[in-house]
């Protein structure tokens, strides 16, 4: 609840509801959980800016927590892996052209025009925390994965999470080529077989590489320490004599002298050292010791028609930290699906009920989606805050864009409108909803 900043102390109640009308319980893209806590606390740091005159991004940027800080406790408990907040908002900020767009706003302003510029600096929490301290009815929040290599080098991977769309098959495949020198196309990835896979509490909360990708790299890695010996017997070389290169082990001071991951894998069916199990396979269930906390920093500019109430978002820059990235297109697909979603939730998605309890919004042509014509185009940014528990540095990416957006649309509409007054306007922002409340002040045209 304290978001991206030093806060001493917080004391948080919560009522809960048990009704038949809403659509929720289900953390579809985070929401649900984390987005709605992030938007609560940008649009009071916002509010909170406009109200002592204090310019937003430094407002921000003196309270942000310190990246000598980490790791951080907060004051809700949550202890932050890693971050470099103040880097983040410099890299949006000097993207959007910051001082001189706040310049300019200010001379459209003087000309009865209606602009603003909205951020929001948001902190994720994703993965899997430690088995002893998270559960689902009992069960720890591990994830797993097998890897066999057969004799002719190529290999499957059996993972126990399953791909909505995020690219597994890529990404996972791409962590064994790093930590053995496979190939990727050499490399099969299997999911959602409950009849093979390894057991795994599947996809959700933005976890498959926090947790199912550490599985993947600490099976290969448990592999690549037999392959240590079957390259030492090949050899006829001591283990602590043998270089680790990718794709093959190799004498110290002798390179030429070496045995590809190719024929170590052949070798583990055929010529094995005496006393060592055949087979080139493992299976690893990683246990986090935390969660990751990715983080951002999301800038949007919008106009607003005073005649009707219409906001044309004009830019929208975003800078994502999701520690190490495995396969960056992978990543900036996923932040441009969670962007276009926030647009949807800041300005069309809505479920509501009329007075009778039947559902307004029940089909597509009553429920607004953004489509290619309404969505703004975004400008990437990024930092790299690698994760100091996981093995490979990673954070989840997935949810980030849908939990950071939705504030920075309305921050913006928001200040867009402060001039005359106006602090707050519920989700979705509709132009009926700008309309009236300008005409409320006396501005509409």
């Amino acid at each position: 609840m304290t978001g991206s900043y030093d806060i001493p102390a917080a004391h948080v109640t919560a009522d809960g509801y048990y009704t038949n009308k809403a659509p929720g319980g289900v953390a579809y893209r985070c929401s649900f959980r984390v987005t709605e806590a992030s938007y609560l606390i940008e649009r009071l740091v916002t509010n909170a800016a406009i109200e002592l005159g204090i310019d937003q991004a430094e407002f921000r940027k003196k309270n942000f927590i310190k990246p000598e800080q980490f790791p951080y406790t907060s004051a809700t408990g949550w202890v932050y892996d890693s971050g470099d907040y103040p880097k983040a908002m410099d890299v949006a900020l000097e993207k959007l052209g910051y001082d001189e767009l706040r310049k300019d706003v200010e001379r459209r302003r003087k000309k009865g025009e209606v602009t603003g510029i909205g951020i929001a600096s948001f902190t994720e929490v994703v993965g899997a925390g430690h088995g002893a301290e998270f559960d689902i009815l009992g069960l720890r929040m591990f994830d797993s994965a097998e890897l066999r290599v057969h004799p002719t080098g190529k290999a499957l991977l059996r993972m126990g999470v399953k791909s909505q769309g995020q690219g597994h098959e890529t990404t996972f495949a791409q962590i064994v080529t790093e930590e053995l020198g496979i190939p990727a196309t050499d490399i099969a990835v299997e999911e959602g077989d409950t009849d093979t896979a390894p057991y795994g509490l599947g996809t959700y909360a933005s976890r498959s590489t926090p947790v199912a990708g550490a599985a993947t790299a600490m099976v290969a890695r448990k592999l690549r320490e037999k392959g240590r010996k079957i390259a030492a017997h090949l050899l006829e070389a001591a283990e602590e004599d043998l270089e680790w290169e990718t794709g093959r082990f190799y004498v110290k001071g002798s390179p030429e002298k070496a045995k590809t991951i190719q024929e170590i894998a052949f070798a583990a069916y055929t010529n094995l050292p005496e006393g060592l199990e055949a087979g080139f396979e493992g299976v690893h269930y990683y246990d986090p010791p935390n969660m990751t906390y990715p983080f951002g920093t999301y800038a949007v500019v919008v106009d607003i028609d005073k005649g009707t109430g219409q906001v044309k978002v004009k830019r929208m820059v975003a800078v994502d930290d999701c520690g190490v990235r495995i396969n960056p297109m992978i990543v900036e697909g996923q932040i441009h699906g969670g962007l276009t979603e926030g647009f949807g939730i800041a300005f069309m998605e809505l479920i509501t009920f009329d007075a009778d309890g039947n559902c307004i919004g029940s089909n597509f042509m009553d429920y607004l989606i953004p489509t290619a014509w309404e969505t703004p185009r975004f400008e990437m940014g990024e930092t790299v805050t690698p994760s100091p528990h996981h093995p490979l540095g990673a954070k989840g990416v997935g949810e980030s864009a849908t939990v950071g957006s939705p504030a920075a649309y309305v921050n913006a509409v928001i200040d867009a409108l402060s001039p005359y007054g106006i602090t707050n306007i519920d989700m979705p922002i509709g132009p009926d909803k700008v309309w009236a409340a300008l005409r409320s002040k006396g501005v509409t045209e």
